[in-house]
């Protein structure tokens, strides 16, 4: 005669009991991932910024004349490396973390661009509409002189304000901070362009020395240099 085997089944206070250490885990694991997907961003933001100044550098130190980067627009100065720094490619310009990027890919039938412009035989090269399509997730400074010096800001994480602060509508981190690429290629993390105890500026006026929280004020020709895709 075989032995029955009996099987003991979960209470309702057990499984309770598991929810409520899984609902518990959760809660720690949570926030660990975010910041793990948020130091991520932010990695692949410095890198961003630091080929495209690495390639504005390589272009407009080369040779014996001072070239500079100069649009009409911030795709038209993103063309221009394309075509003649060899900076092809789309998403060194379109975070995937931007907000308004996020925004523009959940539209139907929109996909990421893969080049900023596209080639066409061996000298000939036309823009790029889907690239054009895309908000970009920098500001650059038009015209920057590639001997500028060092605190002269050259491009920016989009979104910052006159008061040295990111917009938590239009900055790619929202408010939290981000990254300017300086013209002698340094890439540094702001939470804010003013120091928390003197409230100075952390930027100089250009071609001066006083402090500044204005990076329009940083720039040569002013606000009227900065060329973004904000609305």
């Amino acid at each position: 005669m075989k032995k029955q085997i009996s099987k003991k089944a979960f209470t309702l206070v057990e499984l309770l009991i598991v929810v409520g250490i899984i609902g518990v885990l959760a809660g720690l694991l949570f926030p660990v991932l975010g910041q793990i997907s948020g130091t991520g961003a932010k990695v692949k933001s410095l890198n961003s910024a630091k080929q495209i100044a690495s390639a504005w550098m390589n272009f407009t130190k080369t040779g014996q004349k001072v070239q500079r980067v100069t649009a009409t627009d911030i795709w038209g100065w993103a063309e221009v490396l394309a075509k003649r720094a060899d900076l092809n490619t789309a998403q060194l310009w379109i975070l995937d973390n931007d907000p308004k990027v996020q925004d523009k890919l959940s539209e139907s039938n929109v996909a990421m661009p893969v080049v900023v412009a596209n080639k066409v035989g061996d000298n000939n090269w036309t823009s790029n509409a889907e690239f054009k399509a895309f908000p970009l997730s920098w500001a650059v400074a038009n015209s920057t002189d590639p001997n500028a010096g060092a605190s002269v800001p050259l491009l920016w994480t989009r979104g910052l304000r006159p008061n040295g602060n990111w917009d938590d509508e239009w900055g790619v981190f929202r408010k939290a901070g981000g990254h300017i690429a300086f013209a002698d290629g340094r890439v540094e993390w702001f939470s804010s362009l003013k120091d928390d105890n003197t409230q100075q500026g952390l930027l100089t006026v250009f071609d001066g020395t006083v402090r500044t929280f204005n990076i329009g004020q940083a720039i040569r020709g002013g606000n009227q240099s900065i060329l973004s895709s904000e609305e």
